[in-house]
C-alpha cells in the first residue's frame, strides 16, 4: 500500500485523479523539486496533489531540503 507523506494511505476522493498523479510519479519520479527563494525541497507529488503546499510551511514539513550549486 502506498502511503502519503502525512502518514495515511493515499486518500484521493477521485480515483481518476489518483491515476493521473500516479502516471506522473511513474514517468517523472515520486518527488519533485519545489523552489522558494534560494531554497529547494524534494516534495512527493502525491502530497502536493492531496494537500497542496504553502511556501511558508515548507521549512517545517520535514521534506528533504537539497542544496543546489
Amino acid at each position: 500500500m502506498t502511503m502519503c507523506f502525512c502518514g495515511q494511505p493515499l486518500h484521493y476522493a477521485d480515483p481518476k485523479m489518483q491515476a493521473r498523479v500516479q502516471a506522473l510519479v511513474d514517468s517523472l519520479g515520486e518527488r519533485m523539486p519545489v523552489k522558494v527563494g534560494g531554497r529547494t525541497w524534494m516534495v512527493p507529488r502525491h502530497y502536493i496533489a492531496l494537500h497542496g503546499i504553502k511556501a511558508v510551511e515548507l521549512p517545517f514539513l520535514g521534506f528533504e531540503e537539497i542544496m543546489e550549486p
